[in-house]
């Protein structure tokens, strides 16, 4: 007795049809969509088919073992560049019913996916210069990769994250990129100096236009008062004298050396 009920259940396992939580499964007949979504767990499934699909985030490629796909891709100027690629996808439970009718297969799916992420990563680069890709605007590359696709997969599933590492250009491209860098360094430490430049000679001029300014304004007071001159002939004199003077224990101004010898109470011996 025991071997029928082995039996037996080894007739039902092949009918059977195991959905897990994380899958969206659609059950046909003959081609003939039976259930649009399977229930979870254990199915009843004789003479008919399931098709299932991973609700959960998906990795491109899915290849084991590799975490990008290396794609070639022509830039507007127009050069063949080479990047690595990685993207994260998922199915859309709203639409999964809708892709299974189109292409009633997952592995059909799974092609046009991999197709769009292509396509659309060609069609992005196409839209970039090879100095916008290696310059600041290079953030901005992955989300443009991950616009182009979703425009290019519709809504077959949604593009989660697009990942694009280690750009490479042609090695003789990568070496005039190189030298115009450099030459554009050069070019912007000499618009620097020229600015410095600039800034000095404009205060050379202006100092030089104070002391014009300054000369035209005591010449005019020169003539409105002639006495000016007089007074600072005697200020520039007594500052001469002063300064004469500013070792000397005795200065006798207008005398003779015997004035100074009498001034100093001595005589001479």
């Amino acid at each position: 007795m025991r071997k029928g009920l082995t039996a037996a259940l080894l007739m039902l396992v092949p009918g059977c049809t195991i959905v897990d939580q994380t899958e969206h499964c659609v059950l046909t007949r003959y081609g003939r969509v039976i259930e649009q979504q399977m229930s979870q767990g254990l199915n009843w499934t004789p003479f008919s088919s399931a098709t299932c699909f991973s609700m959960t985030e998906q990795n491109f490629p899915q290849d084991p073992g590799r975490d990008s796909e290396t794609m070639e891709a022509q830039t507007r100027d127009p050069v063949t560049v080479t990047g690595d690629v990685s993207v994260v996808f998922a199915y859309d439970p709203a639409t999964i019913y809708e892709v299974f009718l189109e292409k009633r297969s997952a592995t059909a799916v799974e092609v046009e996916i991999r197709n769009a992420i292509r396509e659309g990563y060609r069609n992005a680069l196409a839209g970039w210069t090879v100095t916008e890709i290696f310059s600041p605007r290079r953030a901005n590359l992955a989300d443009s990769v991950q616009t182009h696709i979703q425009a290019k997969l519709g809504n077959r599933a949604r593009i989660e994250r697009v990942f694009v590492r280690d750009i490479r250009i042609p090695q003789v491209i990568e070496q005039a990129r190189i030298e115009a860098a450099r030459q554009e360094q050069v070019l912007a430490q000499a618009r620097q100096q020229l600015v410095i430049d600039s800034v000095n000679a404009e205060a050379v001029v202006m100092r030089e236009r104070g002391s014009a300014e300054a000369r035209r304004l005591r010449a005019q007071s020169y003539a409105a008062n002639p006495a000016l001159i007089q007074l600072e002939q005697t200020e520039a004199w007594s500052r001469g004298v002063a300064e004469a003077c500013r070792q000397a224990q005795t200065c006798v101004l207008g005398g003779s050396i015997m004035d100074a010898f009498s001034a100093g109470g001595g005589r001479p011996r």
